[in-house]
């Protein structure tokens, strides 16, 4: 936690050498060694008596003088300082820090100083600012500097709920196996309570308190973790349970306050912020605990309008969503709250509201693809196209890291506070499905969940445990990074044979496992009617209609219902089409050349660069883009679309004024990055979802160069004659990996 105390060498001139002066030195350096151990187990109170001592007792002491000491001590005795919920100290010593490395040309220890301001943001409530010093560093930190600075950066991520990029980040930090690892292991242990998985957050708290003293904020926090995970087994209420995980995505300070134990609440001052027995207020049966970080800094606006709406769940039951939440719209746990608590009252029409909110909730909170056009981008995104110019190696990567913090930096097209309430969207969903079936894929507790609309009314059907559902789901997606073999994607399956229990055969293919899963409760209500589908995250980027339930069914992908039912009632025209093709694999241009016969009049690009491509783009109905695709380096938004001179980037066309109504790539992982977090649809589908494109058809898996050729001339044939696009795809490219996505 605290790396910065172990002095370097110094450019500057020894002390003198008079012995009273170096043994006064050495102590002080001793005792300095000695805080940052403490504070390495937790005992941050501990640290910050004897940084504070040794602060006060170097000044105007000739080891001073030696460039690293000073600096290093402030930054530390910062850090402590603000875990300890001292603030103003904290930004005193911290600013200090920052003046003093630069003025003695120390940028690692600068680097480390900016890290713990960082922390500083985050503990006392700016967590925007903390997300923005993070994402700054991470490009600058060197290697073996970047797991602390990943801890944080995951521990403000969860602190706005935004769980998958939390998750993403700890799995991408370069662990070293000789460093102390407690706060990765308690983030770890949170995340893994926050996604469900309870006994793995048991384990991990167990770990930690085994090897801590409770003494150790470590081993107080482990308890927290540890007593809402033994809670959450035994099923508390929806409203409960989300103010528990609440509590705990809030980091927490070394400022411990006893409940009173007439009533179980906090102390009279109230700054505690965490409430009951058992759950997040301390360690499992104790009486006491640590109080929350945004309650002892004073930043309660969000989090109390979260605390304020969960009340109202627990005390109302379930009521429909609305203005009463205020800024609590855009928690996780709060909307999740009032989707299980509208299950349990038996209200699917109400849950499918709340699922609705499930994936608006994170708008403004990450940076959406439009975004990527920002006049900051441009200079990241030319440099990760010239690294990529000289082979897509390290170069390229540590310029995809330099992007992706950029793009967090970027400005927001929201703010963080209260937005303006949308008005219900059912009525108007239910209108326009007009003979289709709506399906909203979501989770509740530790369990999927499909809500339904058809025919007038929502219906909601358990699919069965996640961690099954996850698992199925990376054997078949892992089984489609390869072309499917052709005998395989032409088998065809009844729909409704369905099987007679929730778990499928044992010997079921993925395909058949997922399908039934995923669709066996779900068809019956539906019958045969077209769908339109919403995906959970959990599901990922799956292609729909290589799974043999949907095989020959139309089928759209939307982000939202709200964008079906509020997309435009007219048709868009096609009469200009382009046509474009990379300069590789020679079936592409075979591909080209054959629709252009389909298309007559059609404007054909073979050997175009990307300047020409994206006018063309802006100046078609129909834009058919046939090549190499691959996935770019950390973000969809980076996946690349070969050219001539270099490859179009999905973020490239975040620069379009306008853009065709409908979007085919017949290209490898053109569909990547759809399905990813709520609210923030990436890759070339989001990007052009986001500029005006009304549908896109790709694939998010690897395709087979020959029958996709193929199969598009007679998807094209088919579009020509007049049929719809989802229907097309569903009769000729579904079943290699297409999929139709948008209104």
């Amino acid at each position: 936690m605290l790396p910065s105390a172990t002095p370097a060498r110094s450019t500057t001139s020894p002390p003198p050498d008079d012995p009273p002066f170096l043994a006064t030195g050495r102590a002080l350096l001793a005792q300095v060694t000695q805080g940052v151990r403490l504070a390495q187990t937790g005992r941050f109170d501990q640290t910050v008596v004897l940084l504070d001592d040794s602060r006060r007792r170097l000044r105007g002491h000739p080891v001073s003088e030696l460039d690293p000491v000073l600096p290093g001590v402030l930054t530390d005795l910062g850090l402590a300082q603000t875990m300890c919920g001292r603030f103003g100290p904290a930004a005193d010593h911290l600013n200090e820090a920052v003046s003093l490395a630069d003025a003695r040309r120390l940028p690692l220890l600068g680097l480390v100083a900016r890290h713990n301001l960082g922390c500083l943001d985050l503990y006392r409530g700016d967590t925007a600012a903390a997300l923005t010093t993070f994402h700054e560093l991470t490009h600058q930190m060197p290697d073996d500097r970047q797991d602390p600075l990943r801890v944080d950066l995951a521990e403000a991520l969860l602190a706005v709920g935004l769980v998958e990029e939390a998750g993403r980040v700890l799995a991408e930090a370069p662990w070293r196996a000789d460093e102390d690892d407690t706060a990765r292991v308690l983030v770890e242990a949170k995340l893994r309570l926050l996604e469900g998985d309870r006994s793995g957050a048991l384990h991990l708290t167990r770990r930690v308190r085994a090897g801590l003293g409770p003494g150790s904020l470590w081993h107080r926090l482990a308890g927290r973790l540890e007593g809402v995970a033994e809670a959450a087994t035994r099923s508390p209420a929806p409203a409960r349970r989300a103010r528990d995980l609440l509590e705990l995505r809030v980091p927490a300070v070394a400022q411990p306050f006893a409940r009173e134990p007439a009533d179980g609440t906090d102390s009279a001052d109230g700054a505690g912020g965490v409430t009951g027995t058992g759950g997040a207020s301390g360690v499992a049966g104790g009486g006491d605990g640590y109080r929350n970080a945004w309650d002892v800094a004073g930043r309660r606006g969000r989090l109390t309008d979260a605390r304020r709406a969960l009340d109202r769940l627990a005390e109302r039951g379930a009521p429909a969503p609305g203005p009463w939440l205020g800024s609590a719209d855009r928690d996780p746990h709060v909307i999740r709250a009032g989707l299980e608590s509208s299950l349990l009252a038996g209200d699917p029409a109400t849950a499918l509201e709340w699922a609705e909110m499930g994936h608006t909730w994170a708008d403004g909170l990450a940076p959406a693809p439009d975004t990527a056009a920002a006049p900051r981008m441009a200079d990241p995104t030319g440099r990760y196209r010239l690294a990529l110019g000289r082979g897509a190696g390290p170069e390229a990567h540590h310029h995809a890291r330099r992007w992706e913090s950029a793009h967090w930096r970027a400005p927001r097209t929201e703010g963080g506070g209260a937005r303006q309430h949308r008005l219900p969207v059912l009525e108007a969903l239910m209108e326009r499905l007009e003979g289709r079936a709506f399906v909203h894929y979501t989770v509740a507790g530790s369990e999927a969940v499909a809500l339904v609309a058809v025919a007038g009314r929502v219906h909601a059907r358990g699919l069965g445990p996640l961690v099954r559902i996850r698992r199925a789901l990376g054997r078949f997606v892992h089984e489609r990074t390869v072309p499917v073999p052709h005998a395989r994607s032409a088998t065809r399956t009844d729909p409704f044979r369905l099987p007679s229990t929730p778990a499928p055969p044992a010997r079921s293919s993925p395909a058949d496992l997922v399908s039934s899963t995923l669709l066996g409760p779900v068809l019956p209500l539906t019958g045969d009617r077209p769908l339109v589908v919403t995906a959970a995250p959990y599901l990922g980027d799956l292609p729909w209609g290589q799974l043999p339930a949907l095989r020959g069914r139309p089928l759209r992908l939307v982000s939202t219902a709200r964008s079906w039912a509020e997309r435009p009632a007219t048709r868009p025209g096609r009469d200009r089409v382009l046509l474009v093709c990379g300069p590789e694999p020679r079936m592409a241009r075979l591909e080209v050349a054959a629709l252009a016969g389909v298309h007559p009049g059609a404007r054909v690009l073979v050997r175009a660069g990307q300047a020409r491509v994206l006018d063309a783009l802006a100046h078609c109905d129909l834009a058919h883009l046939a090549g190499h695709g691959s996935i770019g380096d950390r973000t969809p938004m980076l996946d690349r679309f070969d050219l001539r001179d270099g490859p179009l980037l999905a973020c490239d066309l975040a620069a379009l004024n306008t853009a065709p109504a409908l979007v085919v790539l017949s290209s490898c992982w053109g569909g990547h990055g759809f399905g990813g977090a709520p609210g923030r649809s990436g890759g070339f589908v989001g990007a052009l979802l986001a500029r005006g494109t009304r549908t896109v058809v790709a694939s998010p898996v690897p395709v087979d160069d020959e029958r996709t050729g193929v199969a598009m001339r007679a998807f094209h044939r088919a579009l020509a004659d007049g049929a719809e696009v989802s229907e097309a795809v569903a009769d000729h490219l579904g079943h290699l990996g297409f999929c139709c996505y948008g209104t």
